[in-house]
């Protein structure tokens, strides 16, 4: 009989270090948020007009902030099973590895999101191709993770057409078909 007990306590305290040490693997290891900062989409069409230039440069960081004000616009509209609380996105080329906190039923969770960045008629898409969390890979549906679809083209003015999109390196590059005449008046107008 007190040999039942102590195995049965032994396996108790097993289960026990196991559910602790898997909630602390899965944990957050970085303090991320989703605060994010506007696009200076003025700033950026008066420098290229000034410059006249008719390609527009979105850095790494104006990626960050387009992707974190999409993800909260798409959570107040969608209900995920993960909720997301801070996300810090990086470019390279095609891909975006976006890092997330969030909490996933009763554990908070850190994830690394691979996704790959595509464009087409003034739609940046994000599709997730891998979730891991630390060593361990878990399918993007499992986390409710759907394509991010982040419209360009409602930032810009309708005079100006997007005619192609590339991503070199840590850069999302825009070249336009402009009519300088007009984005001038509209530069003053606004």
């Amino acid at each position: 009989m007190r040999k039942g007990r102590l195995i049965i306590g032994g396996i108790l305290i097993f289960l026990i270090v196991v559910i602790v040490a898997a909630v602390l693997y899965v944990r957050p290891s970085r303090t991320l948020d989703m605060n994010y900062s506007e696009v200076d989409w003025k700033g950026k069409l008066i420098q290229m007009a000034e410059n006249r230039n008719t390609e527009l440069i979105l850095s790494e960081s104006d990626v960050n902030n387009l992707a974190k004000q999409g993800i909260i616009d798409y959570m107040a509209n969608h209900d995920l099973p993960i909720q997301v609380k801070g996300a810090e996105f990086r470019l390279n080329g095609n891909e975006v590895i976006a890092n997330l906190n969030g909490s996933w039923k009763f554990l908070d969770v850190g994830a690394k999101v691979q996704y790959r960045i595509d464009y087409s008629k003034g739609i940046l898409s994000l599709r997730p191709e891998s979730v891991k969390i630390r060593h361990i890979s878990i399918p993007p549906e499992q986390f409710g993770l759907e394509p991010l679809d982040i419209n360009v083209a409602s930032y810009i003015p309708k005079l100006i057409t997007i005619d192609e999109v590339d991503f070199p390196g840590k850069l999302v590059r825009i070249k336009f078909s402009v009519d300088w005449l007009e984005l001038i008046n509209y530069l003053r107008s606004a």
